[in-house]
């Protein structure tokens, strides 16, 4: 009985919830429905100019068909009310069905809109209207969507991006993603043009209709990238899929950590933390070994690292944290292997909201750096699916939960100008151009030699939507020293855009800089290196 229950114990992921497992020797669930998932979903804000695209979701009408008669759309903020009924007569019956609609909307900016969703269908012979989704225990309510009057902050040329996200190729017995089309759509209303599809590499080995038996042919890795290159083309110049998987991988202490592989494209095992097989959760390969298995164009990012997995996770999926890790390096001597760099590229500390372990995966950071790493922060959601609200199962058989975290877009990755949004022009500016992480602002740091001496140019912008510049902050870290020199600390009233040059005593180490809004909202710059300012 053990070995039945295990899958279904990573209850805490945010993910779409998959409402049809239950366990073979004891079939309860308090959201068990014969019906399939009815999800609509929306992008949280909109860029000026940007009509509504909105995403709707069928799951499982292979085991519970359906006719799906009509979907009614009601748009209100401020007076205004927009409708839209979409007339479809279609009897649905594939394990996943999706469309994506657009609705025009007035332009209202400022404006919050509430959009709700009526699903007129016929399941079993008996008709329904569902509003919004059909997940039991959650509220139904309208789908909120912010029209803004602003683009997001940035630079002209800079580029922004979503650098974890999952789709429906991450899928098993308690959750599932959205389609991959979804996000060059969403993506781009909402002000990104690029986006890592980090789907787990225990889920891209599966047989296709199977969470369980592994695919010696890999079909659907090997579908998946197809899918990607083909999206790329038909969105080329406007958003940009990055391929690679989000790998399962073994830590100091031999527990599953989770590494980031962006741009991999051979695929590499790991399973431990799978929940496939119970009596099998060691991690495949170490760290090192991976890196030694990475191709050199592999962007390798140790994922959310300062988060403390739950006990029973701890128990029973043999997961850990990265932080013993990263207290040593990552690895401790990397070896040189015919020149290829064994060094971890990076960290991804911001992981959906500003949270304890963001904090920590910062100080982390900058502790490495004073130890001479060259790691890069990056940003990104750890979506699953969920664009405008996070749905997903609480706990196991028993409660689905929604909350505002961990959707789309949440932080994102700001990179410099780039020839084109090809995803190996993305994939080199992330490794050799400036860059920043941030849910608000951005800020830019740049190094110029002068014959006085050294300066560094500082520029920051923000706007109505995150608030005011409240904080600008330039460090400087020397490797070696204990703690980082505080080269600037201005505070500010309410300005949205700043710039200045500072002189530089010292000519060595790097810089890097914050700024923070009236809104708390927050942007941090990756190191610039005096010694190799194209890193």
């Amino acid at each position: 009985m053990f070995a039945d229950l295990l899958p279904g114990l990573p209850f805490l992921i945010a993910l779409y919830p998959e409402i049809h497992y239950r366990f073979r020797f004891f079939p309860f669930s308090r959201y068990y429905r014969q019906a399939p998932e009815i999800i609509a979903d929306a992008p949280r804000r909109l860029e000026p100019g940007e009509s509504l695209p909105l995403l709707f979701l069928i799951k499982c009408a292979h085991r519970f068909p359906l006719q799906l008669k009509a979907i009614e759309i009601i748009a209100r903020a401020h007076d205004r009310v927009v409708r839209r009924e979409i007339s479809i007569h279609e009897v649905v019956q594939q394990p996943f069905w999706h469309r994506i609609e657009r609705l025009e909307l007035p332009d209202e900016a400022p404006a919050i809109w509430e959009v709700e969703v009526f699903w007129q269908v016929e399941i079993g012979g008996r008709g329904y209207r569902l509003r919004t989704d059909n997940l039991p225990g959650l509220s139904h309510g309208p789908l909120r969507v912010k029209q803004s009057g602003q683009a997001l902050p940035r630079a002209e040329g800079w580029q922004l991006g979503d650098l974890h996200t999952h789709t429906i190729y991450t899928e098993d017995q308690v959750e599932f993603g959205a389609p991959l089309e979804a996000y060059p759509a969403l993506g781009v209303a909402q002000g990104f043009s690029f986006a890592f599809a980090a789907d787990h590499s225990y889920d891209l080995d599966d047989l296709p209709g199977s969470w369980m038996k592994c695919d010696p042919n890999l079909t659907r890795f090997h579908r998946r990238a197809k899918q990607i290159e083909y999206l790329n083309d038909q969105n080329r110049g406007r958003f940009t899929l990055l391929p690679g998987f989000e790998l399962s991988v073994g830590n100091a202490k031999r527990r599953n950590v989770h590494l980031l592989l962006i741009g991999q494209r051979d695929f590499i095992p790991g399973s431990g933390d799978s929940a496939e097989r119970w009596s099998r959760n060691q991690p495949e390969m170490s760290v090192s070994e991976v890196l030694r298995r990475c191709e050199d164009e592999t962007l390798t990012v140790a994922a959310h690292p300062m988060v403390d997995p739950p006990l029973l996770e701890k128990l029973l999926l043999r997961r850990g944290s990265w932080e013993d890790d990263l207290a040593m390096g990552i690895p401790p001597n990397p070896p040189l292997i015919k020149g290829k760099n064994m060094e971890l590229f990076g960290l991804q500390v911001w992981n959906g909201g500003q949270t304890r372990d963001f904090r920590a995966g910062i100080e982390r950071w900058v502790g490495g750096l004073l130890k001479g790493k060259r790691w890069k922060i990056i940003a990104g959601s750890d979506a699953h699916g969920n664009f405008n609200r996070y749905r997903q199962v609480g706990f196991a058989m028993l409660k689905l939960t929604e909350k505002g975290d961990h959707v789309f877009g949440q932080a994102w990755t700001g990179v410099e100008a780039v020839k084109d949004s090809s995803e190996q022009e993305i994939i080199s500016a992330l490794r050799k151009n400036r860059s920043f992480i941030s849910d608000g602002p951005c800020a830019d740091l740049e190094i110029m030699e002068r014959p006085g001496g050294w300066q560094v140019q500082v520029r920051a912008q923000s706007g109505s939507e995150f608030g005011g510049l409240a904080r600008i902050v330039v460090y400087q870290g020397i490797p070696g020293e204990d703690q980082e020199r505080l080269l600037i600390q201005d505070e500010k009233q309410g300005i949205f855009n700043w710039e200045t040059i500072i002189p530089l005593e010292t000519a060595e180490g790097y810089l890097r800089m914050e700024a923070t809004t009236s809104y708390g909202n927050l942007c941090l710059t990756n190191p610039i290196f005096f010694n190799d300012r194209e890193r």
